[in-house]
């Protein structure tokens, strides 16, 4: 309530994301039964896999945690995720394979996904709450409610994804230029200006259905004592790319001096955001 109340003051909305059926180890360690077991052979292995969509309690704990999370987060928006899920414990489990015979998904672990998601978007809607999910939900699914917010984090195709998710008419968020957390040596914030998000194949309806765009920090490498820095200024380039006019903010060049202020403000308020360059700011020379 916090955090939802601090972002409220200064017109910041927070919309979680409870990513699954993958990415979901820590989930298993607090409910039972939610996770697939594994199988090495004819026995379980001990280990376990994504959420297991097979079985009836794993939907009930879902709604029950949805109706928390509308609760909880005001906003309209949830964000479900969908993306980089492991097939190959649900290949291991017998229970999970003899399913997939009885819905007819033959060997099509992608259907056994869908199938997931699907139910998960629609006690969403239920919920009068919008879905956001990752891109994988759109490239493998095949029913996908219309209103779905797609997010893209895969890097080397975007613009062509850009162009399959607005004429499934579909809006679309654009993350996959700005993944932070793969810093580069150099003045790698110059690469945000550069970045167009309506500059693909499509009509100029479906370049409007591009709605905006997330700066994406994971934290693989990063905790407290980098955080700040990685991202400060780097966010505030993907910033102005996204809230100011795409012609006049360009040139990386003239960005310089305007980003270059705004990194010396963040500092002067206690924020130890990267140096852009080599230079100073003129306020931690004060009175020498």
């Amino acid at each position: 309530y916090m955090v939802i109340e601090h972002a409220r003051m200064r017109g910041i909305r927070v919309i979680p994301e409870f990513d699954s059926p993958g990415h979901t180890q820590s989930w298993g360690k607090g409910q039972p039964n939610l996770l697939t077991p594994c199988y090495k052979g004819d026995v379980p292995s001990g280990s376990f896999g994504p959420v297991d969509p097979t079985v009836d309690t794993t939907y009930k704990f879902m709604e029950s945690l949805l109706k928390e999370v509308k609760f909880v987060f005001p906003d309209s928006y949830v964000h479900l995720g969908g993306d980089e899920v492991s097939f190959a414990c649900w290949q291991s489990n017998p229970n999970v394979r003899t399913f997939m015979e009885k819905m007819g998904f033959g060997k099509d672990f992608t259907k056994l996904e869908s199938f997931y998601m699907e139910s998960i978007m629609n006690m969403t809607a239920a919920l009068n709450r919008t879905s956001v999910v990752w891109q994988d939900v759109f490239d493998y699914h095949e029913r996908i409610p219309q209103d779905t917010v797609l997010e893209i984090w895969k890097g080397e195709t975007y613009q062509a994804e850009l162009s399959r998710m607005t004429k499934a008419g579909h809006r679309v968020l654009l993350s996959a230029p700005w993944y932070i957390n793969h810093i580069s040596y150099g003045q790698d914030w110059r690469n945000s200006y550069a970045v167009q998000p309506q500059n693909f194949s499509g009509t100029e309806e479906q370049k409007k259905l591009v709605i905006g765009g997330e700066v994406a920090m994971w934290g693989e490498y990063v905790d407290a004592t980098n955080l700040n820095p990685r991202l400060w200024p780097r966010a505030c380039a993907a910033a102005e790319r996204l809230w100011s006019d795409e012609e006049k903010t360009m040139n990386a060049d003239l960005a310089f001096p305007r980003l270059e202020k705004f990194r010396c403000e963040l500092l002067r308020r206690g924020i130890q955001a990267e140096p852009l360059f080599v230079g100073h700011c003129k306020h931690e020379y004060d009175g020498l």
